[in-house]
């Protein structure tokens, strides 16, 4: 397990994470600019903010249709996190009614690109799962394991953007890089990998009779 260093939080909230005082921001609160605030004020509604259990794209793996969903925070380049991908696997197998969303954090520059890779293949109509398996078990990510992973899931690497941070279509990747650095300080993460349930706070350790009593638990509370 790895102590988080998040290294794409903006400015404004680092400074105030170390200084004890750091609201819980969103991306789209820290990019808000004196024009959004006038047009706000105007009677403009914002948009609605994607629940923490909506994934990006197809960054999700288990049932579609499922009554329980465990959110992950990971980065590539952690091998904690690569370790924890086995456990959820286990779980997948055993709960034909349990969703996994995947939520990336960046801590390096091969952690970055392989997060946007990701983020990018989830765009598309493909296999993001087989992307995401192969990649965790290439081991620590680099140009030639992005390279193989995507090769193994079948995903032309021309499809996707350049990932270049002046790229059009790197933006809402970037975005949403950014907004999973807002959502794990919310949630009190300390550190990664780290899952959660619901509304509650961010969870480490990947041990699996742990988290079949917690999804156990959230499944019981739905029926009450």
């Amino acid at each position: 397990m790895r102590v988080a260093h998040w290294k794409s939080l903006p400015v404004t909230l680092v400074l105030g994470l170390l200084a004890g005082s750091a609201p819980a921001l969103t991306w789209a609160q820290v990019a808000e600019s004196p024009t959004d605030a006038t047009s706000d004020q105007a009677g403009v509604t914002p948009p609605t903010e994607p629940r923490i259990d909506e994934p990006f794209g197809h960054a999700w793996l288990g049932a579609a249709d499922a009554d329980v969903t465990v959110v992950v925070f990971a980065d590539y380049a952690c091998p904690a996190c690569r370790d924890a991908q086995p456990v959820i696997d286990q779980l997948l197998a055993r709960d034909s009614k349990l969703k996994v969303v995947y939520r990336f954090l960046v801590n390096d520059e091969d952690g970055r690109t392989a997060a946007l890779t990701s983020l990018a293949v989830a765009q598309l109509n493909a296999d993001w799962g087989r992307f995401h398996r192969a990649l965790d078990a290439a081991g620590a990510p680099s140009s030639k394991t992005i390279a193989e992973a995507l090769a193994a899931s079948g995903v032309e690497q021309a499809k996707l953007p350049d990932l270049k941070d002046e790229d059009s279509g790197t933006l809402p990747l970037a975005e949403e890089l950014s907004r999973n650095d807002s959502l794990i300080v919310q949630r009190k993460g300390t550190a990664i990998p780290a899952w959660l349930i619901g509304d509650g706070p961010a969870q480490k350790g990947f041990d699996l009779p742990r988290l079949q009593t917690a999804i156990a638990e959230a499944r019981a509370a739905k029926t009450h």
